[in-house]
């Protein structure tokens, strides 16, 4: 397989490795097949995503790295590594990346709680709008009603008297 460059891409190798189908990967994890396919693949997967992914397929959970960062090897023969060890991660440094590692999740999980923040944000502006909205449709509608009355009140008496 080519450079796997997304998340979304790496857990499509990881259900083909287990030879899963991803209708059925779509209906265990709620997620739709276009967020899988063309432009969708190379969006990011949103932290609440990969969640359910982890715990949908717990086996993962051992390969954090390799499905996070896509750095390593994703290693499914049963035994518990996580990635296959490259040379340069043998080492002193290696403490460096693991913390370099936790440091990037940690900026990943910011900017996504940045994100649904803003999202949040954004959602109770658009609601305070929708609000607004309906307050000016009510006092339309109760306007209208008034003018309906009077023109019934006088079509009313319009009528009364030609009698």
């Amino acid at each position: 397989m080519d450079k796997i460059t997304t998340i979304k891409e790496r857990i499509l190798f990881y259900l083909e490795e287990k030879s899963i189908k991803k209708e059925s990967f779509y209906r265990e994890t709620g997620m739709s097949a276009s967020n899988f396919k063309g432009a969708g693949l190379k969006s990011d997967l949103g932290i609440d995503k990969v969640v359910k992914v982890l715990e949908v397929y717990p086996e993962l959970n051992a390969h954090l790295h390799w499905l996070i960062k896509g750095e390593g090897v994703l290693d499914l023969s049963g035994s518990e590594k996580v990635y296959e060890v490259e040379e340069q991660e043998l080492q002193p440094d290696h403490m460096l990346k693991s913390k370099d590692f936790n440091e990037d999740i940690g900026d990943l999980l910011a900017n996504i709680y940045a994100q649904y923040n803003t999202q949040d944000k954004s959602l109770l502006f658009i609601q305070n709008q929708i609000s607004k909205m309906e307050k000016k449709l009510e006092a339309s509608i109760a306007k209208q009603s008034k003018y309906l009355e009077r023109i019934l009140a006088q079509v009313e008496e319009k009528e009364s008297r030609s009698k």
